[in-house]
């Protein structure tokens, strides 16, 4: 493991104000009209046939074989649910999945369609249920409120009383508990704060905007801690078994819900250089990233610190307001990600500033918008207590990038 200082050879400060724009972008994506969306040349979207233009810019620069494909998955799958044992073959049709590189922003890849739908919800459930349940893991809300965690399983499915340590076993679910619960309230930890409890479908829905996996990434200081926390194993096996030369020791996972963005910012905190994997799973949302030029750094001044993830409503509060909503294609790149497709970061464009100022509405695929019905695993109790939540996923979008933090 290295901590040289070659490790953090990439001098960008991580208080820089990112450069006009792309923050102009930002503005331009998170205010613009739907219709116009579709009418957007400029924006790239794989839910469409590409343009010739897009075609000359969007450029193959590799593939992931099916079977390739189909192994990680299928790893994943063993990993995430070992008490079912082995199945039958898989009902998805895999194919070859097409890497497009940016002929003009080396290390900007997007491969479309990577993750097969059983695969985006076992993701979303490992995530949401067993991830999300776990106190190692922060989330968002925990230095203002007490979190009622839901209990460890049994390692025995059967035995009632049982009880383990084992990190390999999962907690239960906070979509087991009732959306409205006086039971199961998250309470201010300062009384005197003004703010007030929150029942399940209000953390859940609304207030729940971040988790973090593995190391743990500090967003006051925009830093990792000293402390280990392992990363998730069975997602480590299929980032890898995809991006073999991605070792995935942290993720952050953004939850949005339709109106919520994430203002422009940079990943200048890892002290690695490897690429950074990001998937989509849900709503689809469009990604602007600025192409670097010569002037180095983007401001001279010092960020106000604010850049926390899905901060807030759309268009509410920050400094980009102050600005035009303006495009500026030869500046700055937006991408439409949909659910199961994931973009690379790396070379260049992993110190590149980005944003996600707009997440669509409406359009979750089936049968992951039913999430957490379907939930792979599920015993018939968990069923029907997720059926009081079903339609979650309809009206969110996750997105999960795994990065690996040290060399």
């Amino acid at each position: 493991m290295e901590f040289s200082s070659e490790a953090k050879s990439h001098h960008h400060d991580t208080h820089a104000l990112p450069p006009i724009p792309i923050q102009e972008a930002y503005l331009h994506y998170n205010k613009v009209k739907r219709a116009d969306l579709e009418q957007d040349d400029d924006l790239l979207y794989f839910g469409r046939e590409l343009s010739e233009k897009q075609r000359d810019i969007w450029r193959p620069a590799g593939s992931i074989s099916a079977s390739i494909i189909e192994n990680a998955c299928a790893e994943y799958r063993k990993a995430a649910l070992p008490h079912l044992g082995a199945e039958g073959p898989s009902k998805t049709e895999f194919k070859d999945a097409i890497i497009y590189e940016h002929k003009d922003i080396p290390g900007l890849q997007i491969v479309p369609g990577i993750l097969p739908m059983e695969t985006q919800i076992l993701y979303t459930s490992q995530l949401m249920h067993r991830d999300l349940a776990d106190p190692k893991h922060k989330i968002n809300l925990e230095a203002d409120y007490h979190i009622p965690y839901p209990p460890a399983k049994s390692e025995d499915p059967s035995d009632a009383t049982a009880t383990t340590t084992k990190t390999s076993v999962p907690s239960c679910s906070f979509f087991s508990y009732a959306q409205s619960s006086p039971s199961q309230l998250l309470h201010p930890k300062d009384a005197a704060s003004g703010r007030k409890p929150l029942n399940m479908a209000q953390f859940l829905a609304s207030k729940l905007r971040w988790l973090t996996l593995g190391e743990q990434y500090d967003w006051p200081t925009r830093s990792y801690g000293i402390t280990r926390t392992p990363f998730p194993h069975d997602l480590s096996r299929l980032v890898t078994g995809l991006f073999p030369h991605i070792r995935p020791e942290s993720g952050v996972v953004l939850i949005y819900s339709g109106k919520d963005y994430m203002p422009v910012h940079r990943d200048v905190s890892e002290f690695c250089e490897r690429a950074l994997a990001s998937f989509t799973l849900g709503c689809e949302g469009i990604f602007v990233i600025e192409r670097e030029d010569d002037r180095g750094d983007g401001g001279e001044q010092e960020s106000s610190g604010t850049e926390a993830p899905a901060g807030g409503q759309e268009g509410e509060g920050d400094q980009q307001n102050r600005l035009e909503p303006r495009r500026r294609p030869d500046k700055t790149v937006a991408i439409r990600v949909r659910s199961g497709d994931c973009i690379l970061l790396s070379k260049e464009a992993r110190w590149a500033w980005h944003a996600m100022p707009r997440t669509i509405a409406g359009t979750c695929p089936e049968p992951l918008a039913k999430w957490p019905v379907g939930t792979p695993g599920a015993t018939e109790e968990e069923q029907k207590a997720y059926a009081k939540w079903k339609g979650y996923m309809s009206a969110k979008r996750i997105n999960i990038s795994c990065r690996q933090v040290w060399d």
